[in-house]
């Protein structure tokens, strides 16, 4: 019997391996861009062989691109690969099943790489390949059906026999000289490690064909060009292409970008076309930062008229260079990778197509001002440049973060366009003259038409109802949105230029209804007034949107007007622009931001202006009337304010803390750590204000002119303002001895010296000793601490140890050790 069993036991075994071993991944591609496609998309595919007689079942098995997480997807009930036959896996994000094939919850980059892990339902890898990137529309797979041999195929063949199988590509050229910044003509040599492969080049931005020029010497690259070379050998694919920008005795303070391919000089025409191209980028310091290759597009609308002219790029993984440009562009961001980017030439705003006073800046400088601002809103980030188009000098440019796109929001908020099967994890709405759904389909307008539905047709000042809003609408996104343009006198939003978006995902960020920065070209007095705002000088009021007939036909303006009658939201938005008038929209700020990003194109733009006409004397002059406007501004806007609400004042308000360093104040949205403060603020709206101690510290009354409520003991109040006052926010050390457990001396002025606290204390022994046991610092004083130093020298962050013995005025005695964290 035992034998038996034995041989049952071996029988099985045999079986059960020969099953795991008879459906094979035999085919794949991630370059799929003209191929086959899939519920309307054209995905990464993954082709299952079955050489076996009978079908197979896959249910429970998995598949991943992730060794060290081979169980990331199952491949769903049912899912079988008939005999002899074949199943298609769509990499997509859907986790579906949708005719021709079955999707998976992960998309594929190939040039990360990645790989496609085959795995069976106790998690046993299978199958474990690393992904060999292939260009645009090849694929790769077995020599033949099943067999052991991997070759390459021009021409894929998904879901059917693997035919016309090819050699790998010729090796990539390799060119001798780097990209980058020379002083004198180069001579750049080109080699190819394939024997016997001929190299063909292009210096005019051009893709390498068979037909290209030979290679046979050096190239001498005397003026700024884009070198481009690729390798041929008959009967094998060519190479990948090579390419390399010389900038030839050219000089910039910014950063530049050369874009180039065979269409570029016609999409810069003006043709409306989407040609493939390649970028690369180099900083302000004259070094290479990183390259891509993908497709361009145009950027713009009517500015899509003038000579100067913006470009849309996109990253392509399936032209198997790169998944994303890969560097740090923005200071304000840590970001390091981007499918997209915008190349934005100024737009309407642009210097010297624009009509009337086009200073080149406007847009790029309110999103940058939101930007510092910390406003509630999603911003194009900028950076500026200069643009060389297949070499040719372009122009001054701002590099900008695509924010309608689903790797911004993925990368921001965790919210991708794609999320466990569901196709629609993002809900984002924009209206150009006419309003469309860039993501989420028709659910995206049902959901926010029934919002909206909801906000107009009950009573807001109901806590429920308003609680149901809120739950809902980023409303404090609302008004940022309104006070940003309106403080900077849109004329071209609402109707032309808004976006609003959420994301479905529980476990992501921002699931609720906020707002995009779009073009704020025609600001300060500029351009067209699209919207038919009423007074589109510095003197216009900031409740002049509210009043305007729902332009766009979407209710933003109808919303605003309906959620004043809840007293939380209308104490927000009229505190809010005031709040900002104090900080990000005051005019040292305004003027030092402005002053800052036109110092940075300053030293370009005679440049430009000799490329593209106009002077340097108009340009300046240009600038200025937006100094003057926002100066204007300033000084009506407080007039603009008791107008438009029914306030009173303006009244000066001071802001301190007793003693000093000892907490910080929020006046409304703002937030106080350096003291005195000053700000302007208003009668006949509610101010709220909110004290909080730093560690060691206690509130204790507040000290002003008006009256606090509840009281002038509690440290959340609200205050009516009558005439210019000074608050002062009193903290107090707490009852016994305390010790902060983190300081920071970076010279900042807060939290730079670490004392004991505590009241009552009549002596005290207090000690801090390092990792070692060492002591650094002994005080019998209250008045003496600690400055983050040891013999004159300053210590590194980390953690330090203390003990500590006091005697209080009562007689009681403190013994305590614990320990201290230092911050620089």
């Amino acid at each position: 019997m035992k034998f038996i069993y034995r041989s049952f036991f071996i029988l099985t075994l045999l079986f059960t391996e020969n099953l795991y071993a008879q459906v094979v991944i035999n085919e794949y591609s991630c370059a799929n861009l003209n191929g086959i496609q899939s519920a309307g998309d054209r995905d990464d595919w993954v082709e299952f062989y079955n050489p076996g007689s009978t079908a197979v079942n896959l249910t429970g098995y998995y598949f991943s691109d992730k060794a060290n997480n081979p169980t990331k997807w199952q491949f769903p009930a049912g899912t079988s690969v008939p005999a002899n036959g074949y199943l298609l896996v769509f990499c997509s994000g859907r986790d579906a099943v949708i005719a021709p094939g079955v999707h998976t919850n992960f998309r594929l980059n190939q040039t990360q790489p990645e790989n496609l892990v085959f795995s069976d339902p106790s998690g046993t890898i299978l199958e474990n390949i690393t992904l060999n990137p292939t260009q645009k529309d090849h694929s790769r797979g077995r020599t033949t059906d099943g067999a052991t041999s991997w070759s390459l195929f021009i021409t894929p063949t998904p879901g059917a026999a693997n035919i016309n199988a090819q050699p790998d590509y010729v090796a990539r050229p390799v060119m001798s000289i780097n990209a980058g910044f020379y002083s004198s003509a180069q001579n750049v040599s080109i080699t190819c490690a394939t024997p016997g492969a001929e190299i063909r080049y292009t210096t005019n931005g051009s893709e390498p064909t068979a037909a290209s020029t030979l290679y046979t010497a050096p190239v001498n690259i005397a003026t700024t060009t884009v070198l481009r070379a690729k390798a041929f050998l008959a009967g094998t694919p060519a190479s990948f292409t090579e390419s390399n920008t010389y900038f030839i005795n050219v000089n910039h303070t910014v950063p530049v970008v050369s874009i180039f391919g065979d269409q570029i000089g016609t999409l810069l025409g003006g043709s409306q076309i989407t040609p493939d191209a390649g970028i690369e980028y180099f900083g302000a310091d004259k070094q290479f930062k990183t390259e891509a290759v993908g497709e361009a597009n145009k950027h713009g609308n009517d500015s899509w008229a003038y000579g100067q002219r913006g470009i849309d790029f996109i990253t392509r993984d399936q032209h198997g260079y790169s998944y994303a440009l890969k560097h740090k562009f923005f200071n304000s961001k840590n970001r390091q990778t981007f499918q997209r980017i915008i190349l934005k030439a100024g737009a309407c705003d642009n210097y010297p197509f624009a009509p009337g006073n086009g200073a080149h800046i406007r847009d790029a400088y309110i999103h940058t001002l939101s930007d510092i601002g910390n406003l509630k809103l999603d911003e194009r980030t900028s950076l500026f440049c200069v643009l060389y188009a297949n070499g040719q000098y372009w122009g001054v440019y701002d590099l900008r973060e695509k924010v309608d796109d689903k790797d911004y929001t993925s990368y921001y908020y965790d919210q991708d366009e794609k999320y466990n099967g569901s196709p629609e994890y993002i809900q984002f709405i924009k209206t150009w003259g006419g309003t469309w759904n860039e993501y989420g389909g028709a659910a995206a307008s049902t959901d926010w038409n029934t919002l909206r539905t909801f906000i107009m047709s009950n009573d807001c000042s109901i806590p429920a109802n308003w609680n149901y809003v809120d739950s809902l609408l980023n409303w404090q996104s609302l008004v940022d949105y309104f006070c940003i343009n309106s403080y900077t006198v849109n004329k071209d939003w609402l109707n032309w230029n808004t976006g609003w978006w959420r994301g479905l995902n529980p476990l992501g960020d921002k699931k609720k209804w906020r707002y995009i920065l779009w073009d704020l070209d025609a600001t300060f007095g500029h351009y067209v007034n699209f919207t038919g705002i009423p007074n589109s000088s510095p003197t216009a009021g900031p409740c002049d949107p509210e009043n305007l007939p729902n332009p766009g036909g979407q209710g933003h303006t109808d919303i605003i007007s309906k959620l004043m009658e809840n007293p939380i939201f209308k104490q927000y938005y009229i505190s809010r622009y005031a709040d900002l008038a104090n900080t990000t929209f005051s005019c040292p700020h305004m003027l030092h931001v402005l002053d800052s990003m036109v110092a940075v194109i300053d030293p370009e733009m005679q440049a430009h202006i000799t490329r593209w006409g106009g002077s340097y004397a108009t340009w300046q002059s240009n600038v200025q009337l937006i100094r003057d406007f926002i100066n204007q501004r300033c000084a009506a806007f407080s007039q603009a304010m008791i107008d438009c609400y029914n306030l009173t004042g303006p009244y000066n308000i001071t802001v301190l803390v007793d003693p000093p360093n000892s907490g910080t104040v929020d006046i409304n949205s703002v937030h106080i750590e350096t003291f005195p403060w000053y700000g302007t603020y208003y009668g006949g709206i509610e101010t709220l204000l909110k004290a909080d101690a730093y560690g060691g510290w206690e509130f204790d009354y507040w000290e002003m002119a008006s009256t606090p409520t509840p009281s002038d003991k509690d440290s959340s109040i609200s205050t009516t303002f009558a005439a210019n006052d000074v608050i002062i926010a009193h903290f107090k050390q707490p009852a016994g001895a305390a010790i902060p457990n983190a300081f920071s001396p970076n010279g900042d002025g807060i939290n730079d010296v670490l004392y004991v606290l505590g009241e009552n204390i009549i002596g005290l022994n207090f000690t801090i000793y390092n990792r070692w046991g060492e002591k650094i610092f002994n005080t019998t004083s209250q008045s003496v601490g600690w400055d983050g130093t040891y013999k004159g020298q300053k210590l590194n962050s980390g953690v330090y140890t203390y003990k500590l013995y006091a005697i209080l005025s009562d007689g009681s005695e403190i013994n305590q050790s614990g320990n201290i964290t230092l911050m620089r």
